[in-house]
């Protein structure tokens, strides 16, 4: 979870103009830094009575909404013995979105709730956030990995987003080492694209059976590439091409596959 910097009174005041009174702006941010020390402490049901003591005074407050959305998630990944743990999760939910909701700027808003939507295999939802996360903080590797991560695994024919996206992860700083090697190759792959490259011409007539088994070894070829298992993925694609290039499957492919076969023979 993102936890932001406390807001200095003087910033508060001069973005809230128009809003509460001084005095009562004074006391939500008062709140606000007292539920940020219980929540340093651990003390997340506290943080929480403060947090919304701030939105008492001041209820378009995003940063109370969100901190009081993150001791949520803290609550609900270990909640008290005799508690629920669901209604926690709820909760920060409906925190983060009245985050966004009042900042339509706030990036690690965006972030923690495309956890939770993805954690609810609301994967279209939690991608749109994850996409606003870095919109709005064009720095963080993090959104560029979780997403890459999304388009690989629950979205149909994204891989070539997904490692756009793991590419600017590595570009950012992005440790990983699984995903590094995934981005060394896709850029040696997209240097080969850039050349020229006949599509497999037609040999006979294909049948339904045979568009059907070429869809089911790019399947295969994309589960294997994407394991790291290089020397499999390059047998998958060499069959590809040469048992199913007169199919329409493989011919709608021909350079991007005929690409990848260069790149991982490299």
């Amino acid at each position: 979870m993102r936890i932001l910097a406390p807001l200095s009174l003087a910033l508060v005041l001069s973005a809230c103009a128009g809003g509460p009174p001084t005095m009562d702006i004074a006391a939500a941010v008062q709140s606000l830094d007292a539920g940020r020390e219980a929540a340093h402490k651990g003390d997340h049901p506290a943080a929480i009575d403060h947090y919304s003591a701030a939105l008492k005074v001041n209820p378009e407050m995003a940063e109370a909404y969100y901190e009081r959305g993150v001791s949520n998630v803290r609550l609900r990944l270990s909640p008290p013995p005799d508690k629920d743990s669901r209604p926690y999760e709820d909760r920060a939910l409906s925190d983060f979105s009245a985050a966004v909701r009042f900042n339509p700027a706030y990036g690690d808003a965006f972030f923690n709730r495309a956890m939770i939507l993805s954690s609810r295999a609301m994967y279209k939802p939690a991608a749109e956030d994850l996409l606003n996360a870095i919109r709005f903080k064009p720095h963080d590797a993090e959104p560029h990995f979780l997403l890459g991560r999304l388009y690989e695994t629950k979205f149909e024919d994204s891989m070539a987003a997904a490692l756009e996206h793991y590419e600017k992860y590595v570009d950012l700083g992005g440790p990983d080492a699984e995903t590094r090697e995934k981005v060394r190759v896709w850029k040696q792959l997209k240097l080969a694209a850039a050349q020229p490259q006949a599509p497999a011409p037609a040999a006979k007539a294909p049948t339904p059976d045979d568009e059907k088994k070429a869809q089911e070894l790019h399947e295969e070829f994309k589960r294997l590439f994407s394991g790291g298992r290089k020397v499999e993925a390059l047998q998958a694609v060499d069959t590809l091409l040469s048992k199913h290039g007169h199919t329409q499957y493989v011919q709608q492919r021909a350079r991007e596959l005929n690409a990848l076969r260069n790149a991982l023979k490299k």
